[in-house]
């Protein structure tokens, strides 16, 4: 049994600026289909989205572990080659330069990219890291 459709009729769809299915009026068909509806609520103008279609989930592309690594294990090699200065021990207390090298307990050599007021932005071979630090 197929149902009547036409301008002007009322009909359920998800809105997407309501992000809700509500009530909508029917403005445009494209044959037995709906094209385009109107939200009763908010007045928004958009295609018909029926509920019992389930709606596509978009999946971003992300860059795999490996991939992330490969990249910073990159850049970490590069600003270590272009660093100034001894390497010194991590130490919260200590004040950082910019380019400095840095030997962290745990996360092994870094060096520091930022300085902000009581911290610093280290990048270690594995990511990037925010780290406390003297500075004023």
């Amino acid at each position: 049994m197929s149902e009547n459709h036409s301008s002007g009729k009322s009909v359920e769809s998800f809105c997407g600026k309501c992000k809700a299915n509500r009530d909508h009026t029917i403005m445009t068909t494209d044959g037995e289909a709906i094209a385009r509806v109107r939200c009763k609520t908010c007045g928004s103008l958009h295609k018909f989205r029926d509920q019992a279609v389930p709606q596509k989930v978009r999946k971003a592309e992300a860059k795999t572990i490996a991939q992330e690594q490969a990249a910073a294990a990159l850049v970490w090699e590069t600003s270590l080659a272009a660093a100034k200065g001894k390497e010194r021990d991590y130490d919260m207390a200590a004040t950082y330069r910019v380019g400095e090298v840095v030997n962290h307990q745990a996360f092994g050599r870094g060096i520091v990219l930022k300085v902000h007021e009581h911290k610093c932005e280290m990048l270690f071979k594995d990511k990037e890291r925010l780290m406390a630090s003297a500075n004023q």
